[in-house]
């Protein structure tokens, strides 16, 4: 079963997928929302790769407290479980601290900001498949 794990950012949407056998995170691409809506891509993709399940990150405050961002981020999984009702599952994860750890691991790559939303939505996931 793929999952498509997705980091919300106010501009990129870094994606993550699973593959096929559902067991190893790959990073998958960006989604520019100054360009395509969320959804619109997510749409696509979820058809493309046979998506059967969505991870939506939805981060807490350090303290385990909602921010706004955590606001955010529900309304958008409620967005998507709306968009794809009866396609795929969707389900909010634990995004904590997961842009920290991109960024510091995509340091050593020279990797961009758009790597850095790819990489911890792939965190996120490889967090969810270890579970």
């Amino acid at each position: 079963m793929k999952v498509l794990a997705v980091d919300l950012g106010s501009r990129h949407v870094g994606l993550a997928i699973t593959d096929d056998e559902g067991r190893i995170a790959l990073r998958h691409s960006v989604i520019d929302r100054k360009q395509i809506s969320a959804l619109t891509a997510l749409r696509d993709i979820v058809d493309q790769e046979d998506v059967k399940k969505i991870l939506v990150g939805v981060p807490f405050g350090l303290e385990g407290q909602e921010t706004r961002q955590t606001y955010v981020s529900l309304k958008f999984i409620e967005r998507i479980r709306s968009a794809f009702s009866g396609i795929v599952e969707v389900e909010g994860v634990d995004e904590t601290l997961t842009s920290v750890e991109a960024a510091a691991r995509l340091k050593a790559e020279a990797g961009t900001l758009k790597d850095e939303h790819m990489e911890a939505a792939r965190l996120m996931l490889e967090d969810y498949l270890r579970q």
